[in-house]
């Protein structure tokens, strides 16, 4: 019997090349995504296009429920809708913070909850969520979107060991930079969001050198290959660093004395 997955923001991106991996390798793949000709697209690869936006109760709850009704379970929920809102926290809207909470966090939890009773019912399941390098770290610019990444890797972690005498696995796949839509966008609001010049100089400083890190860094494979060891490993770890340079940020944000860690950044900001 082939495997069921669901796979938000798989339009583009991560979510896009999981979804064609997994079809390859006989899943039957709902495809999800919030625009329709992106989702329709996937059918391209053998998936199920699904038109869901994560922001929506009645959008998740209805997608659950006809994956439920056409194949009887779900095997694997990957939580991978999201975008980056790259701003200081003072000129990022109270409006533009709701936004980014609601797509990033609370339509991860739309889904966790819309999947978890029929992973229960099956006494199986496993669950991954795409989370980041700044779900340990948080930079310039980048305030309000880690917030989100953080409180993802705090439910995860929580949820692993709640759901692990019940079959079902969590984790967590943290993508470092690569060159995907997400970082267009993001940069993009850096840039047209701006509204207070004391930020100038910073902000600038930091899209230039993290700004810089997108434009030469590589497409997604390497992190859609570690979603699919994830996906299909006997013994999924808790966390998928998807990359060298999110080990060694992750390494070298820990190691060093926040003090200190504040001037190299800061450095790296210079204009």
């Amino acid at each position: 019997m082939s495997k069921v997955a669901l796979i938000t923001g798989a339009g583009s991106g991560f979510g896009l090349g999981l979804a064609k991996e997994l079809t390859d390798r006989g899943w039957i793949v709902y495809a999800a995504d919030k625009n329709k000709a992106s989702a329709q697209a996937t059918k391209e690869y053998g998936a199920v296009p699904l038109v869901m936006d994560v922001t929506k109760d009645i959008d998740v709850t209805k997608g659950v429920a006809k994956i439920i009704k056409e194949q009887g379970q779900i095997d694997l929920l990957v939580a991978n809708a999201g975008y980056g809102n790259f701003s200081s926290v003072e000129e990022t809207t109270s409006d533009q913070v709701h936004q980014i909470f609601d797509v990033n966090f609370f339509g991860v939890e739309r889904c966790i909850r819309a999947v978890l009773p029929q992973m229960r019912k099956q006494r199986s399941g496993r669950i991954l969520i795409t989370t980041s390098v700044v779900a340990h770290v948080s930079l310039i610019g980048l305030g309000w979107y880690a917030a989100t990444k953080h409180a993802l890797k705090a439910v995860a972690n929580a949820l692993r060991q709640e759901v692990a005498g019940l079959g079902i696995k969590v984790s967590t796949i943290e993508p470092g930079t690569s060159k995907t839509g997400f970082g267009s966008v993001a940069f993009g609001l850096m840039e047209d969001g701006r509204s207070v010049s004391e930020y100038d100089g910073v902000m600038r400083g930091v899209d230039k050198w993290l700004g810089g890190i997108y434009r030469i860094s590589p497409g997604p494979n390497k992190v859609v290959k570690t979603m699919v060891r994830a996906a299909t490993s006997k013994r999924p770890r808790p966390h998928y660093p998807a990359s060298w340079d999110v080990r060694a940020l992750k390494l070298v944000f820990f190691l060093l004395p926040k003090g200190f860690l504040d001037r190299c950044i800061l450095w790296l900001s210079r204009h």
